[in-house]
């Protein structure tokens, strides 16, 4: 059990890996999306979805030849919203939006 939630916290502790969970809390994006939103190679950016999947905060489908991510579940977009990792991204991408959870106090 603890393997896990250390996965999962190191998971968070990288800058490019934030910055795509940042995009992933708006909504699902294509694995080939990713290279210009992080200004990352397409190599480096698998190694770090790689890296959240594993660590159980993202999922997966294919969808022909992309493979679309996104946030496992609820319980862990709320989480994620709760630490912050919306507000990530640079000044200039950022996209307003609302998204409540049970855990929100607004």
């Amino acid at each position: 059990m603890i393997d896990s939630k250390v996965k999962f916290f190191k998971a968070l502790g990288d800058e490019t890996r934030l910055t795509i969970l940042s995009y992933l809390l708006e909504h699902s994006y294509c694995a080939c999306d990713f290279s210009s939103l992080t200004k990352k190679d397409q190599t480096t950016v698998s190694k770090h979805l790689k890296v959240l999947v594993e660590a159980g905060i993202l999922k997966y489908e294919k969808q022909g030849r992309n493979i679309i991510y996104s946030i496992k579940n609820e319980e862990t977009n709320c989480l994620l919203l709760s630490l912050g990792i919306r507000d990530i991204k640079p000044c200039c991408d950022k996209q307003h939006f609302s998204r409540v959870c049970s855990t929100d106090k607004t």
